[in-house]
């Protein structure tokens, strides 16, 4: 047999740039970049040392084509030359087909040949004295004909700096344009903040955007305590999945599941095999509101969503695939709106190389088609009429309970009274992921539902007033004009009078206490009373703006529910009650609030000071005691330190400096027992994290010593710098140390304290709280 001869089959250097021709949208190209730096993050956290950050910086309005620059940097542990070698040839990848983001090799030269024709990748180790930099100039290498790219060796600030940078330079033009419209920022940071919610809201890793941190798109669910019933069954609006599957080999080479049996892979023959386990866990749930297009099922590999908003678990497919998938959800709304959404982890499903879809005709992923939603049909009748079994998945539990639309707690949808109000819970919904406070539970919506289901009665009319006019029943005669005789001048030549001012209603009156008033966070929340119920309170202590009840009469405090289950208490803090006499405006709004409760329920059914109790041990406001003060007096602290560092870190060393030898000994003991690994003692001492360490005395020695630097909202509220008196100055910083020192004093030393001082302390507490400039 004549000896075989071979033909090089290496390819052409112009193949790197044919490769960014392949489709990919711009949040795709630099997903493939994230996905990288996740990647080490998940494969090395404990070498991160910080909170694992990916930096993204794309061309702004400013930029032009030959200075813009898309840049992606992480904070990972860096490569050493070897590995950022392999990194950049095409095809290579160090990761094999299970447990990685960054799967196919080619997603590096993909993404940065799409988007431009140079990219220099900069990386180093922590201890490396250098930075490793290469250069993939595109139309250098391709009239080389070779794979050839330069390196060069950078000096570092500091041998501990570690990480990777990306930077993509010489735009293509089509890109360039497409990055500077003006919805491309707004877009990208939509996707990517959906793509990768779980590993941001789960794994704690950043993502910036231009400087600015990319919040997880969380879900906009009804809590799972919220339940409706269904043939005597109780049906939670969230169902958690968790289905273990059997261990198998996965092939590292191919992505081949092989069973336990095999030594190569009965796909490609090759050796690398690994015993992985397998699982498919998650959760469906139903939304708060309903949308034509946002609904339907998150699937996630490795954390990164592949499949956003999916629908195809809402068709049946016949078992023998005879017929079309026939459509099961939504098919009870004329506008073909749906609200059951969820989030499926299959990690042992391989993905298509975009990663926008799985591959679907496999055995993987049928078994996670049927955890879901079972094989027969959603719809019992269709079953029965099929003779198969009835459906009971997680999916198929879900759809009996909440398939429908129609207003009320029946279906858990908000209404008015007479229709569902969809497009007010789309605008709540956005609400919620802006992030507003008062719709970060699902109460608004229930509200709505209940008082659809059950509507406020009408005020009853007030009784006539027997001095009123009998034209006009409670209120006085109209004022005649200046200078006309009311009993001579003839109503038809009289001017006319003036329209009256428009009156305000009680509901308008509340919202006008909400806008002069601050919450009580402490109070607020869930209060489940024996023999009373549950009530969601939340307490308003309104300034300069003087109560007055549905009665019209002068309160320091009254309650009101207008949608049950909510219980407002609004309080008057500017009060004789509490300024003058030292009543104490927390115990009274809980008054306010049993009294509410045990008048709805019909009547004493325990002493109210006993019911004061109740409420009063519910509560999240931290006792009277030494252990509870002096837990709240460090937590204070602990936010005041974490305000402190990004100052301390203009000036470290000299802020080091004002501590005194024991101080700085007592910190760095504190490091060796709290820090998290890995983290550097002097590194903190360089970058100021040592005040997150310093004992009480010293982060108040520190404030007294600069009081400049932490006022005027950088750490406390308080106006400093524009004061231009000496003694001006001196008393605000006096005012401010005062509760400090109290603070201090109980969480260093605890010592043996009184009622009296406790009751001072918390004082301080409420004092410091709102002074601090974080808003929370």
């Amino acid at each position: 047999m004549p000896e075989a001869t071979y033909i090089n089959v290496t390819p052409h250097p112009r193949i790197l740039g044919v490769l960014g021709d392949i489709e990919f949208a711009a949040w795709q190209c630099l997903a493939e970049l994230v996905d990288n730096a996740f990647d080490e993050f998940q494969s090395s956290p404990e070498e991160v040392g910080s909170r694992p950050t990916v930096s993204i910086s794309l061309p702004t309005a400013q930029d032009t084509r030959a200075n813009a620059e898309v840049i992606v940097q992480d904070n990972g542990r860096g490569m050493s030359l070897d590995a950022v070698r392999n990194a950049i040839s095409a095809g290579w990848t160090g990761n094999g087909r299970h447990g990685a983001l960054g799967l196919f090799g080619m997603g590096f030269n993909i993404a940065t040949a799409r988007l431009g024709r140079k990219t220099t990748v900069r990386t180093g180790r922590a201890g490396d004295p250098f930075w490793t930099e290469v250069t993939l100039d595109l139309p250098e290498i391709e009239a080389s004909a070779e794979y050839r790219a330069p390196y060069r060796q950078v000096p570092k600030g500091s041998p501990s700096e570690h990480g990777t940078t990306v930077t993509i330079s010489d735009l293509k033009g089509e890109q360039f344009e497409a990055l500077r419209r003006a919805n491309a920022l707004k877009v990208i940071r939509e996707k990517l903040s959906d793509v990768y919610s779980y590993l941001l809201t789960e794994r704690g890793f950043l993502l910036t955007i231009n400087g600015r941190k990319l919040p997880p798109r969380k879900p906009c669910l009804w809590d799972e305590k919220r339940t409706v019933t269904r043939h005597g069954v109780e049906i939670s609006a969230v169902q958690k999945i968790d289905v273990p599957l059997s261990d198998k080999k996965a092939c590292m080479a191919c992505g081949y599941w092989n069973p336990l049996d095999v030594d190569r892979c009965r796909e490609c023959d090759q050796e690398r095999l690994e015993v992985r386990p397998r699982r498919i866990w998650g959760w469906l749930g139903v939304q708060r509101y309903v949308h034509s297009s946002d609904y339907g099922i998150d699937f996630l590999r490795n954390g990164r969503k592949i499949l956003l908003k999916d629908k195809r678990v809402f068709y049946w497919t016949d078992e023998d695939g005879l017929g079309e998938p026939e459509k099961e959800y939504p098919i009870d709304s004329k506008a073909s709106t749906g609200r059951i959404v969820g989030e499926i982890h299959c990690d042992h499903v391989t993905p298509n190389y975009q990663k926008t879809a799985f591959e679907f005709e496999t055995a993987e992923w049928h078994q996670v088609l049927r955890a879901i939603r079972g094989e027969s049909p959603l719809r019992p009748e269709i079953a029965k009429r099929r003779q198969l079994p009835e459906n009971r998945s997680p999916l198929a539990l879900l759809y009996t309970g909440f398939r429908r639309q129609d207003a009320g707690l029946k279906y858990l949808v908000p209404g008015n009274g007479k229709d569902a109000i969809h497009e007010k819970t789309i605008t709540w919904a956005k609400l919620f992921r802006d992030g507003h406070p008062d719709y970060q539970t699902d109460d608004i919506w229930y509200e709505a539902a209940y008082s659809h289901d059950n509507p406020a009665q009408a005020e009853p009319e007030p009784e006539p007033d027997d001095d009123a006019s009998p034209l006009l029943p409670g209120l006085d005669l109209v004022p005649t004009g200046e200078g006309i005789d009311s009993e001579t001048t003839d109503p038809a030549t009289a001017p006319a009078p003036e329209d009256p001012e428009p009156v305000e209603t009680f509901e308008k009156r509340l919202q006008r206490y909400r806008d002069h008033a601050d919450q009580l966070p402490d109070l607020a929340g869930e209060y489940m009373i024996p023999d009373l119920g549950r009530v969601e309170l939340k307490v308003w202590a309104v300034r300069e703006q003087r109560l007055s009840n549905a009665k019209d009469q002068e309160t320091p405090a009254f309650s009101v529910m207008l949608r049950a289950p909510l219980l407002e208490v609004f309080v008057d803090s500017d009060h004789q009650l509490y300024r003058e006499h030292g009543a104490d405006m927390r115990d009274v709004a809980l008054l306010e609030a049993a009294e509410y409760m045990r008048v709805k329920r019909g009547g004493p059914s325990a002493p109210l000071a006993q019911l004061l109790l109740l409420f009063k041990e519910r509560s999240s406001s931290p006792r009277l005691t030494p252990t509870a003060m002096a837990d709240e007096a460090e937590r204070l602290l602990e936010r005041i330190r974490t305000l402190m560092v990004p100052v301390i870190a203009e000036t470290p060393a000299v802020h080091w400096l004002q501590l005194r030898a024991d101080e700085r000994e007592a910190a760095e003991e504190r490091f060796a027992l709290e820090a998290d690994p890995g983290l550097d003692w002097n590194e903190a001492v360089n970058n100021g994290d040592f005040i997150r360490f310093a004992p009480a005395s010293a982060v108040l020695r520190v404030i007294n010593e600069s009081p400049a630097l932490f006022m005027d909202g950088k750490v406390f509220r308080r106006s400093y710098t524009a004061l231009s008196a000496s003694d001006a100055r001196d008393l605000v910083v006096e005012r401010l140390m005062n509760p400090l020192s109290d603070l201090a004093l109980l969480a260093q030393h605890r010592p043996k304290i009184t009622p009296e001082e406790l009751a001072r302390i918390r004082v301080s507490c409420r004092l410091i709280t709102r002074d601090l400039a974080d808003d929370s």
